[in-house]
């Protein structure tokens, strides 16, 4: 192959593994500081493997809540202190809220326990988020 084949063969290459979508690279992004966030503030209780606690927190692993981007927002920022049921068993112990935690950072979270363990396969929007929080509000007055 001539030298100057192989430079646009190669420069061909350069660019398609450079053109994941800017969806992906969000995803990407958002997984990343969804995990450094998890392991800050949640993995005390539901575990790094997302497993829970035997009887004290409930896994995260194989939840149905992870199906619900608006309920699981609404419980990461305002806690809970329902009884809930995950995977045949039930936990009652109550779950402090975050309200200290910004927007983005809400989004990233989601996006990290919807893929890893949830159906999910994209980010969270901010503006998902937002909308989660302004329905979980109204749904509190």
């Amino acid at each position: 192959m001539p030298l100057i084949s192989r430079f646009y063969a190669l420069a061909l290459c350069l660019a398609l593994a450079s053109c994941s979508s800017k969806e992906e690279l969000k995803t990407e992004q958002y997984f990343a500081e969804g995990f450094q966030l998890y392991t800050a503030y949640c993995a005390n209780c539901h575990q790094a493997n997302g497993e829970g606690l035997s009887n004290l927190y409930p896994p995260l692993k194989g939840a149905e809540t992870l199906n619900n981007k608006d309920l699981i927002t609404c419980i990461i920022r305002n806690g809970m202190s329902d009884t809930i049921m995950v995977n045949g068993k039930e936990f009652s112990r109550p779950m402090p809220g975050n309200p200290k935690l910004t927007d983005i950072e809400l989004a990233e979270i989601v996006t990290y326990v919807t893929i890893k363990w949830g159906k999910d396969s994209t980010f969270t929007s901010i503006e998902t988020v937002q909308n989660s929080l302004l329905d979980c509000h109204q749904g509190q007055n």
